[in-house]
């Protein structure tokens, strides 16, 4: 396999030739004059041709020297464009986002929030998908999601937005037919509707200690 060309090597040569200097060089790139010496004699090692001949008060270009310097000033140039096309795309948002949201939560929270979004940032467009259904962010080809979740161990990097309450509710109807649970052990004789998309569906934890209100009057837990 052939090596790659140097081109840090090459960028340092072709601000060397500009400034004609090695010490200009090295300080508009922010580096030591060894380092700017040592990648100029590196391009001449690989190329097996002198580049430029020093003398304590002078540089000039070999005839080799003077066939590469130009090239290598068009990789500079380019390395340099390429780098303030880059940063330019980093600082203005732009582009495609697809998020994955809850359907309530999508409907009540985020979805109002997404005329004053654009508004502000006119170069993206969000492809929202509403679902309760949780979804795989990579094989589908998201770029993010909002979780309402205890989330297992993941390599993806999660940040908490806010606390989501939950509540026990029961109909006044049906507790004066089936009577009161008293104790979250009770539940089990009771006909409970279950959220399938829960990630713990089936283990109900409670953390704090409330009497059963009929519904209406909600009783929390966490």
């Amino acid at each position: 396999m052939a090596r790659l060309p140097d081109f840090e090597g090459l960028a340092i040569f072709a601000k060397v030739v500009e400034l004609r200097s090695f010490a200009g060089a090295a300080a508009e790139l922010k580096l030591s004059k060894a380092t700017v010496s040592k990648a100029v004699s590196r391009i001449e090692a690989r190329l097996g041709a002198r580049l430029i001949n020093r003398t304590s008060r002078r540089l000039a270009l070999t005839d080799a020297g003077r066939q590469l310097a130009g090239r290598a000033a068009h990789i500079l140039a380019e390395g340099e464009a390429a780098e303030d096309a880059a940063l330019a795309q980093a600082t203005v948002p732009r582009g495609l986002v697809r998020l994955a949201v809850p359907m309530s939560f999508g409907v009540l929270h985020i979805a109002p929030l997404l005329p004053e979004f654009l508004a502000t940032y006119s170069e993206v467009s969000i492809d929202l998908h509403l679902s309760d259904a949780t979804v795989d962010l990579v094989g589908e080809g998201f770029d993010a999601a909002i979780r309402i979740a205890v989330l297992p161990d993941s390599s993806l990097v999660a940040r908490r937005l806010c606390d989501m309450p939950r509540y026990l509710v029961g109909s006044p109807a049906y507790l004066n037919k089936h009577g009161r649970p008293r104790h979250p052990l009770h539940l089990a004789q009771h006909r409970c509707i279950i959220y399938s998309y829960s990630m713990t569906a089936e283990t109900w934890r409670f953390t704090r200690t409330a009497e059963p209100r009929p519904c209406g009057r909600r009783v929390r837990c966490v």
